[in-house]
């Protein structure tokens, strides 16, 4: 089956190895793959971040950002915020269902239980992606990588 869509967080996960995520990127928008940016935020910082570096995208969508907008983060006079734990970490696998994203690849076991589509969960240590109890190198050329983890 052809993957249309791929979600992959930033921090911990783009963020860790950049030169391999901008050819990983490319080669799924030359393949016909949209690409998803799914992170927690901010939206501004991530787009600067993906314009340094090259990262190829069709779309970013935040938690930060999502809720923000539905007023439903609470600042601190500190100048940091709260908000609803079970939210916020279901909220990157609701956008997923919504969006029909094949396959998201991000570094978090927290996020990982509300998935019902793969999720692919990133190891920037030994740069390997495991899913379905099967782990998957994330080295070597960008499209092999990309075959690998569309045929888990």
């Amino acid at each position: 089956m052809k993957i249309k869509k791929i979600g992959i967080d930033f921090h911990g996960v783009i963020n860790q190895d950049p030169a391999f995520f901008q050819a990983l990127t490319t080669a799924a928008v030359e393949q016909g793959i949209e690409v998803h940016i799914v992170s927690g935020g901010p939206r501004r910082h991530i787009e600067r971040y993906a314009e340094k570096y090259g990262i190829r995208y069709h779309k970013i969508w935040c938690i930060f950002d999502f809720y923000k907008h539905k007023e439903l983060i609470q600042f601190l006079p500190d100048g940091s915020f709260h908000m609803d734990d079970e939210l916020w970490n279901k909220a990157k696998a609701d956008y997923c269902r919504q969006e029909e994203i094949a396959l998201h690849i991000d570094d978090s076991n927290v996020y990982g239980d509300y998935f019902t589509s793969p999720y692919c969960l990133y190891n920037p240590t030994d740069k390997s992606c495991t899913i379905n109890g099967k782990t998957i190198a994330m080295q070597g050329s960008a499209s092999e990588v990309l075959t690998r983890l569309t045929e888990s």
